[in-house]
């Protein structure tokens, strides 16, 4: 039994020499070879974790850059210089870029450009597209926004959501051809115009009820409708001077 108590200690005594010989011959060693230190791995790191790390290892830090991503907590390590790995001097300033939101944020304008052109702005943002509301529109054309649930210029925040309406393009929409008997060639000319209609063949004949450059009859009759992108040429009959 005292011969197994014996061995006991001894193999205590060893371990304690070899922990000792580990963390204050080998660690530093490994660490600060030849006057040099290991970069240590950072990345996906928090902050405060990451500078505790290099105050240890009696490095600096500088923040170099920071980005946005919302899948990323805040304050996370994204990349630094040098790599991990590096052997570099004592005191050797290691570069971060870490994960933090914009300081302040503008909604954007998103009018009059394309869906695809939204989703990316927004993305760029750490906005989230809530919902896409589609509409037919005689203003915009097919996949073009053409309405957003904030304004332009409005202050937003990552992870805020936000509703666009995207056109279908033009409505089936019609035209209705207009009376013109007894209007003035001028004026019949410019309610056809002002209609969508275009200005045919004009005839004469003669009359003397009527003042001259009256309309007495159209070739297309009043109150028929057509598809607003149709081109109609519509012929008049008027009538002659004295």
């Amino acid at each position: 039994m005292k011969l197994l108590r014996d061995y006991l200690v001894i193999f205590a005594g060893i371990g304690i020499v070899v922990a000792l010989l580990f963390n204050n011959v080998i660690l530093p060693l490994y660490v600060n070879w030849n006057d040099e230190i290991r970069v240590p791995s950072l990345t996906h790191t928090d902050l405060t974790k990451g500078t505790k790390i290099l105050k240890e290892r009696t490095l600096e830090w500088t923040i170099k850059d920071t980005i946005f991503r919302r899948d990323i907590p805040s304050g996370f390590i994204m990349d630094q210089y040098p790599e991990a790995g590096q052997m570099v001097k004592e005191n050797r300033k290691i570069q971060l870029t870490i994960n933090l939101p914009p300081a302040k944020l503008e909604m954007p304008d998103l009018i009059a450009i394309t869906e695809r052109q939204a989703i990316i702005a927004l993305d760029r943002l750490g906005l989230v597209l809530m919902e896409t509301i589609t509409d037919s529109s005689d203003q915009f054309e097919r996949t073009v926004v053409m309405e957003q649930s904030v304004l332009a210029g409005m202050p937003v925040a990552p992870g805020d959501s936000i509703t666009i309406t995207v056109s279908l393009g033009k409505r089936n929409l019609k035209k209705s051809m207009p009376d013109l008997l007894n209007k003035g060639l001028d004026e019949a000319t410019r309610i056809l115009e002002s209609q969508g209609f275009l200005l045919g063949e004009v005839q004469t004949t003669q009359s003397s009820d009527l003042l001259p450059n009256t309309v007495v009859s159209q070739s297309v009759l009043a109150g028929k409708e057509f598809p607003r992108e149709r081109i109609i040429q519509v012929d008049l009959m008027i009538t002659d001077g004295f």
